[in-house]
């Protein structure tokens, strides 16, 4: 400051430069305190290591016990009507809920390129079980989406019953009579498609209402260019003889030639078998059981957990030659995510 005043010829002068400099140094606080106090009512973290800021904005229930989150913004869309905020001090994104009523947006399939034949459009989802009207509801909202959306084949990942019971299967023939004769469904075997009164064993009811491949259980089909992988999480996740068929099934000519996915109820097992996963370029994962949506990458591989009740969502996956593209819809039909990935 006392060098800079030096600079002024005589004693007024430099008065009027002292004046100058108070002036302007007031002026500049007065303009920085405008800003920050902007940001704040705007609900923006303002600090010197602030490096984005982003507003996402989908269909998401924000109301609901149980949120729908998406845990890896980078390989997607963030979820739904939320401020992330990225740091340098802490990489991960900060979501902070915004409460608003839910968006409802359109998706439109995407489109396949000039080399491109049309895609097989697939639908998947998870724990429908019920043993009451209002899931009953919930399940046949997700069944009306699917079929409007056109999907063939439909899976899903397990707990169609509740607790084993012939009346919760009764429920869930009711809701999918028009789904199962319209579409080719498949469901993987989760712990409530159990003997009733026995947690080991899977039941009977269950197996007898449908005619799936192989032994029912664990089984694979190919659609379009879609190789899709059934498993049993819930009574054979330690069974060598499942392992051994899926090592096999893995490496065959067709999970090779085509998109390979596999589908089962507990996110727990991918854990389990993840080295056949990796080693046999498994291109994504379909599961169920926790009842709220996550996507997450390991290995290279895109793992999906379904929302299920009273919650339920869907996905749908258009399978290309190459490529995949899948969207995750919540029980408003308002999407979540959308990610494509390309053929390990």
């Amino acid at each position: 400051m006392e060098q800079l005043l030096k600079t002024f010829p005589d004693k007024h002068s430099r008065l009027t430069g002292f004046v100058l400099i108070i002036l302007s140094l007031m002026l500049f606080s007065l303009a920085t305190f405008t800003i920050i106090r902007q940001a704040s009512l705007k609900g923006k973290s303002i600090s010197d290591n602030t490096i984005d800021i982003t507003l996402a904005v989908t269909g998401f229930d924000l109301e609901s016990s149980q949120p729908l989150t998406e845990i890896t913004p980078t390989q997607g869309e963030i979820a739904p009507t939320s401020i992330i905020i990225k740091t340098t001090q802490n990489p991960a994104p900060t979501q902070v809920a915004v409460t608003s009523t839910p968006f409802i947006p359109t998706t439109i399939a995407p489109s396949p390129t000039a080399a491109e034949g049309p895609p097989t459009v697939v639908a998947f989802y998870a724990d429908p079980q019920s043993d009451s009207d209002a899931e009953d509801a919930n399940h046949q909202q997700i069944v009306n989406y699917i079929l409007a959306r056109g999907a063939n084949p439909v899976f899903n990942a397990g707990d169609i019953m509740e607790d084993g019971t012939q009346a919760s299967l009764d429920r869930f023939n009711a809701v999918t009579a028009t789904l199962r004769s319209s579409r080719t469904f498949y469901s993987a075997l989760g712990n409530n498609d159990r003997v009733e009164g026995d947690a080991s064993t899977p039941s009977s009811l269950y197996l007898n209402n449908f005619n799936f491949p192989n032994n029912e259980r664990w089984y694979s089909i190919n659609w379009g260019n879609l190789h899709m992988v059934v498993l049993d999480s819930a009574f054979a996740a330690s069974n060598m003889t499942q392992r051994s068929w899926l090592a096999a099934d893995l490496q065959s000519a067709a999970s090779q030639s085509k998109i390979t996915g596999v589908i089962f109820h507990h996110p727990s097992f991918a854990t389990t078998i993840q080295s056949y996963l990796v080693d046999y370029n498994v291109d994504f994962v379909i599961m169920g059981h926790d009842h709220g949506y996550r996507h997450y990458v390991s290995n290279g591989i895109h793992h999906f957990v379904n929302g299920g009740q009273p919650n339920m969502g869907y996905f749908i996956a258009w399978i290309y030659e190459n490529r995949v593209t899948l969207s995750a819809y919540n029980q408003y039909n308002g999407t979540i995510a959308t990610i494509s990935f390309d053929e390990r």
